[in-house]
């Protein structure tokens, strides 16, 4: 029995082939500078070639197809990715690491304004703005290796540790699993700055950024307690945008003293499962003892009770504070908006991180640009996100391989191993059984 076909086509801005066609786009005007008689590689090709190699969850992408190009005088990073050329491994990386960071930052945007134009974006709103968290992580970690943008920790032992961090933006919505990736501020060091960079430098430097990038957009900023602070709330209200933050008692305890010590507002759910979610809220309460930010707080417990002896055992999920004015009506929906903040480390990092990504893989400090690495892997990440919302056959072969790590082992050994004129012939291979693919002699 063959594979049936979408009865509704992929809509265009959305495809596969139209989102390599926008990542090639942000870069038609690319400026070259090397001497042209030494150019062996473009620039697009090159970086198309990383997006691959990063879509694909690979490492050693190019030896496949290498082999691949002998036999067919083309492969699929040709047929999918409009490669012309192909350079080498080592190649790839000393190429990647001379384009300047910044110059990806138009395909983050370029992918946004697509989902928006495809009516996908909405669906992310959350009264009337959308919420953003924030947060940093590391992603190049060595002793021995450095480069001139790392960052430098002084052990206990006197050793040192080379680093390279980010402050990572995403878009999110409690009741959506997929996530939104922004173009990220790096945290490195900056050429004529004695002082280190640190991650709340870098976020406070991100909201202009993204300021300027979505001018239109409104934001309700999450994060944790590092970023409920007076400047960076002040540079949250400049840009005229909200915020939900986690804090702690370690570094709010005027705020957690306050809470404590007055009357509370409560809010009661109770679950299928017979757990009862009991929400607290405080208002107008300062964010420190001498601040002039003036915030609602949020409290939640989940009160749950042991069947056998009846006994009731109450746990505190966490604190927010935040400038939305909370009431009976919405404080439900403020906390699993507060709770979404999670997706960045559930669905953003671990999946970069432990699902194949190579993320932390060392892919060479040449010219200290790493970040690059890391930007096209965050690219090919966003890509597959986009896939997950809107296409429907990437959908059918997901159900079909229960787990995502197995959908991908077996979508690498088709790229690697057979020709296909394009994602969806692979695609339809795949749920077909590989019946259909012209191996290699």
């Amino acid at each position: 029995m063959g594979i049936l076909k979408l009865t509704t086509p992929i809509k265009k801005p959305l495809s596969f082939k139209s989102l390599v066609r926008g990542f090639k786009d942000c870069w038609s005007g690319y400026d070259d500078k090397r001497r042209q008689r030494s150019v062996d590689y473009s620039v697009e090709d090159t970086l198309l070639s990383g997006l691959a190699c990063m879509f694909y969850k690979s490492s050693s992408l190019l030896s496949f197809q290498a082999r691949m190009s002998k036999k067919y005088h083309r492969n699929n990073l040709q047929t999918q990715f409009g490669v012309t050329k192909t350079p080498k491994d080592t190649q790839m990386r000393e190429l990647i690491g001379l384009v300047d960071s910044q110059s990806l930052s138009p395909v983050f945007k370029e992918y946004l304004s697509r989902l928006q134009r495809g009516n996908h974006l909405k669906r992310f709103t959350f009264e009337g703005r959308y919420l953003l968290t924030v947060d940093g992580t590391q992603y190049y970690n060595s002793k021995e290796i450095s480069c001139l943008k790392c960052l430098e920790t002084e052990l206990k032992n006197g050793d040192i540790t080379y680093s390279h961090k980010v402050v990572q933006p995403i878009i999110s919505h409690p009741d959506i699993k997929q996530i939104i990736p922004l173009m990220p501020e790096e945290i490195c060091h900056h050429d004529g700055d004695n002082k280190q960079d640190c991650e709340t430098s870098a976020a406070k430097r991100l909201i202009g950024k993204i300021r300027k990038s979505h001018p239109r957009m409104r934001f309700i900023h999450m994060g944790d307690a590092l970023y409920a602070n007076t400047p960076y709330i002040e540079a949250i209200r400049e840009a005229d945008d909200k915020f939900i933050f986690r804090v702690k008692k370690g570094s709010h305890s005027h705020l957690f003293s306050t809470f404590d010590e007055s009357e509370t507002n409560e809010h009661e759910v109770v679950l299928d499962s017979g757990n009862r979610l009991v929400h607290k809220w405080l208002k107008g309460v300062p964010l420190h003892k001498s601040s002039k930010i003036i915030v609602d707080v949020m409290r939640l417990f989940v009160i749950s009770t042991n069947k056998k002896t009846g006994k009731q055992k109450s746990q505190l999920v966490g604190t927010w504070a935040t400038d939305l004015d909370v009431c009976e009506n919405n404080v439900e929906a403020f906390v699993r908006a507060a709770r979404a903040r999670w997706k960045i480390e559930n669905e953003g990092f671990n999946a970069l991180k432990n699902e194949g990504y190579n993320l932390t893989h060392n892919w060479g400090h040449v010219n200290g640009e790493s970040f690059n690495f890391y930007l096209l892997t965050l690219l090919a990440f966003y890509m597959h996100q986009i896939l997950d919302m809107t296409d429907a056959l990437f959908q059918r072969c997901r159900i079909r391989a229960r787990a995502a790590y197995a959908l991908w082992d077996e979508l690498r050994v088709l790229f690697n191993r057979f020709l296909y004129d394009s994602w969806e012939d692979l695609l339809h291979d795949f749920l077909a059984g590989f019946k259909s693919a012209d191996p290699p002699m």
